[in-house]
């Protein structure tokens, strides 16, 4: 049997998706997720106030 090595390179001509155009050509509204975020950092950040805050009843 011979053997037979393909030695040619083949270019790639898909088109590379970069995250911007993700963003852009997506149904995701932009302003809808940072309301959602904030809201979300908010909430993070009091219960972090209130989990790090001292006993007001604990004696030394």
């Amino acid at each position: 049997m011979l053997k037979t090595y393909n030695t040619d390179l083949k270019a790639d001509l898909r088109k590379r998706n970069s995250f911007t155009d993700e963003i852009q050509f997506s149904s995701y509204d932009i302003k809808a997720c940072m309301v959602i975020l904030a809201v979300f950092a908010v909430l993070l950040l009091s219960v972090i106030s209130v989990v790090t805050a001292q006993n007001p009843s604990f004696i030394y």
